[in-house]
């Protein structure tokens, strides 16, 4: 991936294209619309419906789909002020990756960029095979990319990015398929594409898929790569392929269970990506929280989307990483990853 490179290509935001140099720093993963009660898991003798609050925080903390109202983001009051908490610490742009049918709504985004002055770009895509909603099956590889396509280009309120394009943990064939949509839809307009893996079991075959496709995968963001981070191969190869690895969990508050079972400390995080930066790929790391439920909001007793600039940057700098360093993985690489247009 190549350093910073003067241009005359443009970030699409749900209000327009911005220049480069007005991104700043950039949250490349996060979700202020997500509606993903098509996974609620009940558990034990709770009501699914129960709301989010204190009283239950180590509860949804330890299960966080066995609550419905967790992994729903409606409440927009909540969510606009973790956003300007974040344009208040320094904070300039926001990539949005709920994908089609999972809750995005591109008007609403344009109602948090305007009350909040942040860049919010939308994106397009279709996540893991239980949020495709019949929107898939049936549907050619063609079909699927030309709805990416015009999503990008024709509006009417235009997305700046592919995302979060699902792959479960055992891959669907409809997930597949919408992941070379994904790759044509790129091939024709150089927007970005960020690809969510459920843990990192999935991650050796997807990248059999992604280099056997014969695409170039610069603009390719390997999405939750810090479910664990005990080994870095499957990190180390992603890079070496040439794909952007996204380490994007800083902050969530999960119990150590499940897919969580090996779930980093923010500050292993950060020894990771200094351990890769130190290998040569510092201009292919990305940091960021993955809001998608309420637990993170500071409303319901979480870190919001200020979390990395207030207290992970500090953490990052105190484990040995520079400034530059910081600069690239914040400022750098997301604004080379999504100014194509």
């Amino acid at each position: 991936m190549g350093g910073r490179v003067i241009s005359d290509k443009r970030a699409l935001t749900v209000l327009g294209p911005v220049d480069r140099d007005s991104l700043g720093w950039v949250l490349p993963h996060e979700h202020l619309t997500i509606d993903n009660r098509v996974h609620v898991e009940p558990h034990d003798e709770r009501a699914v419906d129960e709301p989010v609050g204190v009283a239950n925080l180590a509860y949804v903390r330890t299960w966080p789909r066995a609550l419905a109202d967790n992994i729903v983001l409606d409440d927009d009051e909540s969510v606009l002020a973790d956003l300007r908490d974040f344009a208040a610490a320094g904070g300039r742009s926001i990539v949005e990756v709920t994908p089609i049918a999972m809750g995005r709504d591109l008007e609403r985004l344009q109602w948090f960029a305007r009350a909040s002055g942040v860049n919010v770009i939308g994106s397009t895509a279709y996540y893991v095979y239980r949020g495709h909603k019949g929107h898939v099956s049936g549907r050619t590889v063609a079909d699927i990319a030309e709805e990416f396509v015009h999503d990008l280009t024709a509006g009417p309120i235009r997305c700046g990015a592919i995302g979060e394009i699902g792959v479960s943990a055992e891959a669907f064939p409809d997930e597949l398929k919408v992941l070379h949509a994904a790759l044509d839809a790129q091939a024709a307009t150089g927007a970005p594409i960020f690809i969510h893996v459920t843990t990192v079991r999935p991650v050796p075959s997807l990248l059999d898929v992604l280099q056997a496709s014969g695409r170039p995968l610069d603009r390719v963001v390997l999405c939750h790569m810090d479910y664990d981070v005990r080994d870095l191969a499957p990190h180390r190869r992603a890079l070496s392929m040439g794909l952007a690895v996204e380490l994007d969990l800083f902050g969530y508050p999960a119990w150590t269970n499940a897919n969580f079972l090996h779930m980093p400390t923010d500050a292993q995080r950060g020894e990771a990506l200094l351990q890769l930066a130190s290998e040569g790929w510092s201009r292919q790391l990305l940091i960021s929280h993955d809001v998608c439920q309420k637990m993170q909001l500071t409303s319901r007793g979480g870190f919001g989307y200020a979390h990395i600039l207030r207290r992970g940057v500090p953490l990052l700098r105190t484990l040995g990483a520079s400034d530059e360093l910081l600069q690239q993985m914040g400022v750098e690489t997301p604004a080379h990853l999504l100014c194509w247009a």
